[in-house]
């Protein structure tokens, strides 16, 4: 029974990604859309003689949202400058490194947004990553508080990343997930990366080795530990921390299995081969 509920599952989430566009939030666990009338119908398409659609939740929100009159809200005039971004002020240190000074408020918002990826137990590996690519955000910005950026401003930032520092594709992805935990989860802006595009991905193939390469690196080895560690990293295609972490009480040699305590993203079982 729960190979079939797994496959229909499956089934369900490739429609909501693939045909209606939806996407996934982590933070309220669930696929959602903006409220149009076109997406509803894409919707309605993706999803039509598959599953029954209740809508008496959307129908009294619309309701509520038609009888409700909005509040006026006083339009100030804004003065649209051309977004300027400079390395900040340096400092060197006695081993010569270069540092540069955050301003008041945009240091209190690092320390903000480490917090949050501590409290929500992230790897320490995210956690640095996380916290150098936020940090050259807030070095570039120099005194411009983080939290009055827009979503038109992150743009115009990412488009200075890609043309002038020529970032790769994958230091962008980096700077852009920091970017958006720091705005959606420490400042809980919902859909602020919304309209922001990602950048495409390069293909790259993978590097594998024949029989006679993984012969000869096996061979290598005259250390009995390291040769274990690499046949058990290489068959179960495991990370190196967790190779390191791994334990005899972790191998359940009766049903061939091994218990991966650090994996990435949480605990898992591998059976050996």
């Amino acid at each position: 029974m729960y190979r079939y509920i797994h496959r229909a599952q499956c089934y369900l989430n490739h429609y909501l990604q693939q045909k209606a566009s939806a996407k996934w939030s982590r933070t309220h666990t669930c696929w959602y859309l903006p409220c149009t009338e076109k997406n509803y119908e894409q919707l309605c398409c993706a999803l039509r003689e598959k599953v029954v659609l209740d809508v008496l939740e959307l129908k009294k929100y619309l309701s509520q949202r038609k009888n409700s009159k909005p509040t006026p809200v006083a339009q100030t005039p804004t003065i649209k400058k051309p977004p300027i971004f400079k390395p900040a002020q340096k400092i060197i240190n006695r081993q010569q490194r270069i540092i540069y000074k955050l301003s008041a408020d945009n240091n209190d918002a690092l320390q903000k947004f480490k917090q949050q990826l501590i409290l929500k137990s992230y790897s320490p590996s995210t956690i640095r990553t996380y916290e150098n690519e936020f940090r050259q955000f807030l070095q570039t910005i120099k005194d411009v508080p983080a939290r009055d950026f827009t979503t038109q401003r992150i743009k115009d930032y990412l488009q200075y990343c890609f043309e002038k520092l020529k970032l790769s594709e994958n230091t962008l992805h980096s700077r852009m997930n920091s970017l958006k935990f720091y705005y959606e989860q420490v400042l809980k802006r919902e859909k602020f990366f919304w309209e922001i595009p990602r950048p495409k991905k390069p293909l790259i193939l993978p590097k594998l080795l024949n029989e006679n390469e993984l012969r000869k690196l096996f061979n290598a080895l005259t250390n009995k530990k390291h040769k274990a560690m690499l046949f058990t990293t290489y068959s179960a295609g495991l990370r190196v921390s967790e190779i390191v972490n791994l334990k005899i009480a972790h191998i359940d040699s009766k049903r061939m299995q091994m218990f991966v305590e650090r994996a990435k993203g949480s605990p898992r079982w591998i059976k050996k081969k």
